[in-house]
């Protein structure tokens, strides 16, 4: 037990008055003197006046209130656990010497030595899984390392709370965590790694390879190598192959040497994809001698080769400025088919892009038979007059937006009532007001801005930064009258002093409209490369969101958050109930089957949405997750939904064998601890010691009212003051 104690003033008085009262008090004690002096001698006046002097000091020092702060500190009782990364990369001997598994133990070994008696330390260790020491593992198998899912189980322990702290002993593993779930208490973590400057190793540094490929199409794999310790000559003509995963076998597809003697390298490989389906390939890097591991002389990674999954129809009978671009940036997504449709001479129309079987009805114009429109998920509709069309086209056109589809009208000149719209079945999609008087494009350049009403609308998530920052305008605008009451403004400029939306989206029957007057926004695509990326990624959200290309049936739609899950990743999936069936007595269950145990999920309701749900799913380890949603109408079941979720790392085990020392410091940041590297181990031992196994107790104290000693002490003195008055016959 260790004692502090200071002592604090805390007067009851203002200071002005506090003084001022000392002061009346020795002039009072002044004047009592000098009386007393006039009738006795020096020392017996002292003697007088002694007594009074001590009441009225301790009177004053009790409204002034001192008091005792006792400060206590003891060592703790409690356990410390220590949790230490036993996967493959902790083998490898990265310092010439001892492996990393070694160097973490004998660290585990000075930290229990050195704890306070009182002090347990618990031991785990991890790599898929956490388990206890003891337990055996497979040692000639690769170990992957799952930081964020160990997290999660440590979070998840009925014991937690009961430990002073968590230390974890690793090297981090291949990824960064995005979203950790942390235990209730403090988690440090001491960084298993030595410096890669001394390595003797090749390595791949990164592959990159789109996710998604369009069938039959070329893409490239572009693979950066690194090079550490090993000379010129062993360096300047290294192979590097990449290989296709075939009927479980692995075939080479083409081989390249590099020279690594600058200590990097990049190269390509072109590939193309052919059969629809989900394809795996790896990269592969010669070995050398000596290396001090080849478990990153090896890349895998998956390639999801598909047949285009949106199908966009883009119909006008006036070419404009904006359909070079527009086409060029909608056909340029490997998910997208783009089909154009557009007339030449008289009535004779051209088709380009990509072509289905049944479309055949296009090569005369736009079609009235409603299954030929409903092969597409999205019809583009350019600017040309009302008169252009007839009865049958535009009733084809409303049941194909009420039936489910979705529309995207462009504005100009002959758009909306400037092109005589106002008074066809088409005028209630509009997500404004028409009319015939409709005033003539405003021209200009307008500053581009995102109304509130519109912020965090999944087709401009992501867009309203650049646009801001990047001064997006444009130089026509259609001004069409008020919204309408269902419609959501996306996009808006101000003209005249009143905020004009040129970008809105609404519903109609059971599709989606969005209305888009302005015929300038192609420019963007003309004036920086932010820009031009914002303009694509309008489109291409717009599409997307429009088309609502959701996993489901006939009641329930599901959108998942992610396509790729690894452990500790929280998934979330957002559940749109009702479809063609009345809402009305509906009820949701969910639940989720892994290692044949199945457990219950909550469906709660999204906020503020009519028959929007969300169910939530936390992956605690890798595995394959199978999640159903059985839809109820009373008793009677409508509909099931079910999908399974592979749950892995997208990096195998040691691919990235450097330690993250940024990611674990950030890391321990967020799990309100320190981390060290394992040379800083003795002063994380120290930190440990002061942090956990240390606890203060303040106790307060105050002298005037601790018993009755102080009041027996007044008491003492007035009485000694009446025997000397009444012997020195002054009573």
């Amino acid at each position: 037990m260790i004692l502090l104690a200071t002592l604090q003033w805390r007067p009851q008085l203002d200071p002005l008055l506090g003084g001022l009262l000392i002061l009346v008090m020795a002039g009072w004690l002044y004047w009592t003197y000098r009386r007393l002096r006039a009738r006795f001698t020096s020392a017996k006046s002292w003697a007088l006046l002694t007594p009074k002097m001590l009441v009225a000091t301790l009177l004053v020092l009790a409204l002034f209130e001192p008091v005792w702060d006792i400060e206590r500190r003891e060592t703790q009782r409690g356990k410390l656990l220590a949790v230490v990364d036993t996967s493959s990369s902790m083998d490898v001997v990265d310092n010439g010497t001892q492996p990393r598994s070694a160097r973490a133990l004998q660290v585990l070994a000075k930290i229990k030595a050195d704890l306070p008696a009182r002090v347990v330390l618990d031991t785990l260790e991890f790599d898929t899984q956490v388990r206890k020491p003891d337990v055996a593992k497979k040692s000639d198998a690769v170990r992957g390392t799952d930081l964020g899912g160990c997290l999660a189980t440590l979070s998840e322990r009925a014991d937690i709370s009961s430990y002073l702290g968590v230390v974890l002993l690793t090297d981090g593993g291949d990824e960064p965590l995005t979203s950790p779930v942390l235990p209730p208490v403090s988690v440090s973590i001491i960084g298993i790694g030595a410096n890669p400057a001394q390595w003797h190793d090749l390595a791949i540094a990164d592959v990159e390879a789109p996710a998604t490929v369009e069938k039959d199409g070329k893409f490239e794999v572009t693979v950066d190598l690194v090079a550490r310790g090993f000379s010129e000559q062993q360096l300047n003509r290294t192979g590097v192959k990449i290989e296709h995963e075939t009927g479980g076998t692995w075939k080479e597809q083409a081989r390249q040497e590099v020279d690594l003697s600058r200590g990097h390298a990049r190269i390509k490989f072109p590939v193309t994809g052919t059969d629809p389906g989900l394809h795996r390939y790896r990269v592969t890097l010669d070995q050398l001698p000596r290396e001090i591991s080849y478990l990153n002389n090896m890349r895998e990674f998956t390639v999801d080769v598909q047949k285009k999954s949106l199908h966009v129809l883009y119909f006008t009978r006036e070419l404009g400025a904006d359909f070079k671009m527009l086409r060029s940036e909608i056909g340029h997504d490997p998910g997208i088919a783009f089909t154009a449709l557009f007339r030449t001479l008289s009535e004779r129309f051209t088709v380009q892009g990509d072509r289905m079987t049944g479309d055949e009805d296009l090569d005369a114009g736009f079609p009235t038979n409603l299954k030929t429109l409903q092969l597409f998920d999205c019809v583009i509709i350019g600017s040309f007059p009302a008169a252009d069309w007839n009865k049958e086209k535009f009733d084809t056109l409303v049941r194909y937006v009420e039936d489910g589809g979705a529309v995207i009208f462009l504005g100009g000149e002959k758009s909306f009532g400037l092109g005589g719209y106002a008074v066809t079945p088409l005028a209630p999609l509009y997500p404004w007001q028409t009319s015939s008087g409709e005033q003539e494009l405003s021209r200009g350049e307008f500053a581009v801005t995102i109304p509130a009403a519109g912020s965090g609308n999944p087709i401009i998530t992501g867009l309203e930064e650049t646009l801001v920052q990047q001064g997006a305008t444009i130089s026509s605008v259609n001004t069409s009258g008020a919204l309408k009451p269902g419609a959501t403004p996306l996009m808006a400029v101000n003209i005249g002093g009143r905020s004009v939306p040129f970008v809105a989206v609404q519903s109609f029957g059971k599709g989606k409209v969005l209305g888009v007057g302005s015929n300038t926004i192609w420019e963007w695509a003309r004036k920086n490369e932010l820009l031009r990326g914002a303009y694509a990624m309008f489109w291409r959200k717009a599409v997307r969101n429009l088309a609502g290309k959701t996993e489901g049936g006939r009641v329930l739609s599901v959108r998942w958050d992610k396509e790729f899950y690894r452990p500790s990743d929280l998934a979330v999936a957002d559940i749109q109930a009702g479809g063609q069936t009345t809402t009305e007595g509906l009820r949701l269950n969910a639940a989720v089957t892994v290692n044949d145990e199945t457990k219950p999920l909550p469906v709660d309701p999204a906020n503020g949405h009519a028959n929007e749900y969300a169910a939530q799913l936390r992956f605690k380890e890798r595995g394959e997750y199978r999640f159903r949603l059985v839809a109820y109408q009373g008793d009677n079941v409508l509909e099931t939904y079910e999908k399974t979720l592979q749950v892995t790392p997208l990096l195998a085990e040691g691919s990235r064998l450097e330690m993250d020392e940024e990611a674990l410091r950030k890391l321990a940041e967020k799990g309100s601890g320190t981390f060290l590297r394992e040379s800083e181990a003795d002063q994380f031992i120290k930190n440990l010691s002061a942090k956990f196994t240390q606890k203060m107790t303040v106790t307060e104290m105050p002298l005037a009212q601790a018993g009755p000693w102080f009041a027996l002490l007044v008491l003492g003195l007035l009485v000694t003051e009446w025997w000397q008055r009444r012997k020195a016959n002054l009573i």
